[in-house]
């Protein structure tokens, strides 16, 4: 998978994709080809060339360096098709033969401001630069110079000296032809020459990519407070201060703050319970970004985080599922749960996620699929998260239970658009079997109708009352 492919499956991915700050059409695509990596090593050269760059910026003195180097790479055009033509046979033009120059001139500018940076692998273009440059006068566009050709300089002046003379564009129509001539030879030997570079300007190329998405991903991991992930082969994954960009920057702009959470996965499903408002697919939603980001070589929105590598992350999102097949919306899920099953049956290494599974049947065969997952998922050693509002839910797992309303956390009456005010979002070990019943006390508090209330409140204490008789009986 590549970084593209996962712009369509994430989108808080997307959402951090979209705030980096690329200079150039070549850094966008260096970073839209990115490989999902899952090599520790690879990962961890990633993360220092980000550090290195943040350290950078925190220098005036280097700072001003970055912000050169951004200027320059703002001019830098993408121009593979005409780097691949240098490896052909064909001819180059004027246009592509300034290109060339003009990539060649901005590599090497480049180059000379980053010649510390010990990351950066740029190939000397120095040579190059003389070949489409002979008079050494380093402007930013491509003429046929008189310095390729002895004959096109003769034949040059002649042109000269004969206008000067007076003579007519008829009169010097051979002196055209032949000027003409010796143009096309001079564009001949230049492509044949060029050929020699072409394997050098695909490595500038790269490395001008490689450049312009570091300063990218640096600039973001100092402006949001990233922390760089620490990954390993095998482990838990721990998060703590874990938040969400996207849905943190939603509530910065209605005046709310975003609360953070701390939450440990391990090898033993995680069953995460809570209110209906509790937070629990945002929750799910982070762990799924962080994941994503680290193996795409980003520093991760938490205040610490140690994340195991995986193969694939498979997920169950309600939102995120197409439905467009004429599926039911239970059927799709189910084909999801098969997929995932599958996975781990092939021994992939895999982080599960799945959100509020069987919400859409009836409670009694539902409680029975959430509990057969996880059952499955921790006999089979899976990293998992799956959040339900089910009860009963007794297969071996990890029980997380989201805290809720705390009606002293905030001051007034609960409306719905203070109503996160009186949330507390993180999690507490929890080995009950039932889960919250804040519903009807948060409708309470929200001033819903009294009658209807009521009503629902002697339905709920009946239906408590005949699960009592029943287990008595039992």
């Amino acid at each position: 998978m590549i970084l593209r492919d996962a712009l369509q499956r994430v989108k808080g991915f997307r959402y951090v994709v979209e705030q980096l700050e690329l200079c150039s059409p070549v850094g966008r695509r260096c970073l839209y080809d990115s490989p999902w990596m899952d090599s520790k090593g690879a990962l961890e050269m990633e993360f220092e060339r980000i550090r290195q760059v943040c350290a950078l910026g925190e220098q005036p003195a280097s700072a001003a360096v970055l912000e050169g180097v951004e200027v320059k790479l703002m001019q830098v055009r993408d121009i593979r098709g005409t780097v691949k033509r240098t490896a052909t046979a064909s001819v180059l033009d004027d246009l592509e033969l300034f290109e060339l120059k003009h990539f060649a001139l901005l590599v090497e500018d480049i180059r000379e401001m980053v010649r510390m940076w010990p990351w950066v692998e740029l190939p000397d273009l120095k040579e190059l630069v003389g070949v489409l440059d002979p008079e050494g006068n380093r402007l930013p566009h491509f003429y046929v110079y008189d310095a390729y050709d002895p004959e096109l300089a003769e034949i040059r002046s002649m042109i000269r000296q004969r206008s000067q003379q007076g003579d007519s564009e008829e009169e010097l129509a051979g002196l055209y032809e032949q000027e003409m001539a010796v143009e096309n030879r001079v564009r001949e030997d230049l492509s044949v020459r060029l050929r020699a570079w072409h394997a050098r300007l695909q490595q500038a190329l790269e490395g001008i990519g490689m450049v312009d998405m570091i300063l990218a991903k640096a600039k973001l991991t100092r402006q949001w407070q990233l922390v760089c992930p620490t990954v390993q082969e095998e482990g838990d994954l721990v998060l703590e201060g874990l938040f969400h960009p996207q849905v943190q920057a939603v509530l910065n702009r209605e005046g709310k703050v975003f609360q953070a959470v701390d939450i440990c996965l391990s090898r033993e499903a995680a069953v995460i319970t809570g209110a209906n408002m509790a937070g629990k697919t945002v929750l799910l939603k982070s762990v799924q970004l962080v994941q994503y980001l680290t193996q795409f070589g980003f520093y991760v929105p938490a205040r610490k985080a140690v994340v195991p590598l995986v193969e694939r992350v498979l997920t169950s999102i309600g939102d995120e599922q197409d439905e467009l097949n004429g599926l039911s919306s239970f059927a799709a899920e189910m084909l999801v749960m098969n997929d995932i099953v599958d996975a781990i049956s092939q021994h992939q290494r895999v982080l599960v996620l799945i959100d509020e599974l069987a919400r859409t049947t009836n409670p009694q065969e539902g409680r029975a699929i959430v509990n057969g997952m996880v059952d499955f998922l921790s006999s089979h050693r899976v990293m998992a998260m799956v959040t339900t509002h089910y009860g009963g839910i007794t297969a071996a797992c990890r029980k997380w239970r989201v805290r809720g309303v705390v009606e002293n956390r905030f001051k007034g009456e609960m409306t719905l658009n203070n109503i996160n005010e009186f949330m507390d979002y993180s999690l507490e070990a929890d080995d009950r079997e039932d889960v919250p019943h804040e519903a009807i006390r948060i409708a309470w508090m929200l001033g819903i109708d009294r009658e209807l209330l009521e009503r629902v409140e002697n339905y709920l204490q009946e239906e408590e009352g005949n699960s009592c008789l029943k287990k008595t009986v039992q």
